[in-house]
């Protein structure tokens, strides 16, 4: 009995390691790859450090099961401590969070009114689009999953969407930094476009990390506000299909996830002033805040390369053509109408 749990546990703990140290080759490689914006962060390169080990049979067979379970379980640490470098001061100042919220939910909006009309224009059933505008809308894999049983969705489809969903969230790390760059749109204002944008949460905060400054805090914040309307994106779609017995399913295990309180919980220390005492590491001195924000980076790193691990990159390219353009003018719809809300509120 003893020798059967250990297994499981001991191949988390090699694959913890063997991310670590992805994570440890991104950052110091990072910096020998020179200042342009078009070099991707530490995270990106763990993850695609990750996807090159993933390409490997062998090494993908023995480590995604592990990955799944490292990543899971890092990801929310790491969000929490990215959550004491949240300037709630400038967020609350002249009112901005009503705003921000408005354009949250406008941006959702947008991106299923152009999943259900993309699916329309490619053919997909209805309830597939609808699995795509819940990828793309509020956080990837996990409103799917939410959503299905309210949609009724068939396996395929649910397998095709979640797929699409995937390798979208991947390029989105490598084609909106450059595009928003090429707009004139970086700081700030990128970081809350890649919150409002990019689909999975660690994907989110490394795309915000490209903007630089405090931009992954802003990534951070707009991409948990999506995260935080996953329940009332649930109830709604069970209200408008009218499924009453089915929304109870769908509504069943639902809810907003700890590590999103616990982000507010962290920001609101930061708030105080209680942690802006100065530390010094060697030569670098910082505030606390600062390096418990740092050690949140150093961790979704590790969480992204152990992401990587999880990904068959053969097989998600060769996801449905249909879904796939469908996600692609999703994004691109919601895209289109972030990128003004946010010039208007951060700009």
């Amino acid at each position: 009995m003893s020798t059967e749990s250990s297994g499981p546990d001991r191949s988390v703990l090699l694959c913890g390691l063997l991310c670590a140290g992805l994570a440890a080759a991104a950052v110091l490689l990072r910096p020998a790859l020179g200042p342009s914006r078009l070099v991707p962060s530490p995270s990106v390169l763990a993850l695609v450090l990750g996807l090159a080990l993933a390409l490997i049979p062998a090494v993908q067979a023995r480590f995604a099961p592990a990955a799944k379970a490292v990543s899971k379980a890092v990801i929310p640490a790491a969000i929490v401590l990215i959550g004491f470098g949240m300037d709630l001061e400038r967020l609350l100042e002249g009112g901005a969070i009503g705003g921000t919220l408005l354009v949250v939910v406008a941006a959702m909006v947008v991106a299923f009114l152009g999943a259900i009309v993309a699916g329309r224009v490619c053919g997909l059933d209805p309830r597939a689009a609808l699995l795509l505008g819940a990828g793309t809308a509020v956080c990837g894999n996990s409103a799917i999953m939410a959503v299905a049983p309210t949609v009724k969705a068939k396996e395929e489809d649910l397998g095709l969407a979640i797929g699409v969903i995937n390798l979208l969230g991947v390029a989105m790390l490598f084609v909106l930094p450059p595009a928003a760059a090429a707009l004139g749109v970086g700081g700030n204002a990128g970081g809350a476009l890649a919150g409002l944008t990019v689909h999975a949460v660690p994907q989110a905060i490394a795309t915000g990390q490209a903007f630089g400054g405090t931009a992954e805090e802003w990534a951070t914040l707009f991409k948990l506000l999506r995260v935080a309307m996953l329940v009332p994106t649930v109830v709604l779609l069970a209200v408008l299909l009218r499924g009453g017995g089915d929304a109870g399913e769908g509504r069943k295990g639902v809810g907003v996830p700890h590590f999103v309180w616990l982000f507010v919980v962290a920001s609101g220390l930061r708030a105080t002033g209680w942690l802006d005492g100065e530390v010094a590491v060697g030569e670098d001195a910082r505030p606390l805040w600062g390096w418990l924000k740092q050690g949140g980076s150093w961790l979704l790193a590790l969480a992204l390369a152990a992401i990587g691990l999880t990904l068959n990159v053969p097989r998600l390219v060769r996801v449905g053509p249909r879904f796939l353009l469908a996600g692609v003018l999703s994004v691109l719809c919601m895209v289109a109408a972030s990128l003004p809300m946010v010039l208007w509120l951060l700009g």
